[in-house]
């Protein structure tokens, strides 16, 4: 009979992981990392300490959207019309590139059905009219291709804004004066006549004697129109239209934050199945 020392016990061995052959890795088969554009920034960052000129006022009120990223706008506005005196108040958000929102009110109340909301998100704008509960929802219109070429004198250019609002609505005006300077201001003696406090902000008031304009009834030479423009930035603060000293229309910015955190459902506009779509 062998002895214990004599037994060796089986040893197993331990179990091995197959090796599986690694392919090389394709370096152009990786999907690239997509930087965000970078936006525009302007070319004049600051007025300077002396009281600026016309010219150098209008090109820098020009860049005004382009020293923010998001912004948030109240306007006051107020009307005489044949129906007598009727108030406005404009509400914009505005984050850039790309994405806006424009609520117009015309009564105070807070259960009022008398407004107007246009929204531009992903290159669509949708329009809704709460107070006849009706939408439309269609792709952002663009300038006329060459309408900004170099080969036209800068009277003549048209400008594209980093983002858009409803075209030729007071909210535009505010937030893009290229357009009112460059159609209404300057068809007129202009002249700086001071600065005010407007919502708490310093504004260079700039004034124009009879403007043209395309309404023969406003076409006289007793009408002006006298503009406040932000010295920080460069958005307009107010706008005033007088005729034969009698004020016929009175806007002033009455809120103004500059770059202020906006969330995501600012921008979505929810419509109920009641709502009727015109396109």
């Amino acid at each position: 009979m062998p002895s214990m020392s004599d037994v060796t016990p089986a040893v197993s061995a331990a179990p091995t992981t197959p090796t599986v052959p690694t392919a090389p890795v394709d370096s152009t088969s990786l999907a690239p990392v997509v930087e965000p554009p970078a936006l525009p920034v302007a070319e004049r960052v600051a007025l300077g300490q002396a009281a600026p000129g016309i010219e150098e006022l209008f090109l820098f009120a020009r860049e005004a959207e382009l020293r923010v990223r998001t912004l948030r706008m109240v306007i006051d506005e107020r009307l005489e019309t044949a129906r007598g005196e009727e108030r406005r108040r404009h509400e914009i958000w505005l984050r850039h590139p790309g994405q806006a929102r424009v609520t117009t009110r015309r009564d105070e109340g807070s259960l009022s059905r008398d407004y107007e909301v246009w929204l531009l998100s992903d290159g669509t704008v949708t329009t809704y009219m709460a107070a006849r509960n009706v939408a439309s929802r269609r792709p952002l219109a663009r300038h006329v291709v060459g309408a900004d070429g170099p080969d036209l004198p800068p009277f003549a250019r048209q400008r594209e804004p980093l983002t858009a609002l409803p075209s030729g609505s007071l909210a535009d005006t505010f937030v893009h004066p290229h357009g009112l300077f460059r159609n209404v201001l300057v068809t007129g003696p202009l002249a700086v006549v001071g600065s005010r406090s407007v919502g708490g902000r310093e504004a260079i008031l700039v004034r124009s004697e009879h403007p043209r304009a395309s309404k023969v009834l406003v076409d006289r030479p007793d009408r002006s129109i006298e503009v406040g423009i932000d010295r920080q930035f460069g958005f307009l603060l107010m706008l005033s239209e007088t005729i034969a000293d009698r004020v016929t229309r009175h806007a002033e910015v009455t809120e103004l934050a500059v770059d202020p955190a906006l969330s995501a459902s600012t921008f979505d506009l929810r419509l109920s199945a009641s709502v009727r779509m015109l396109y």
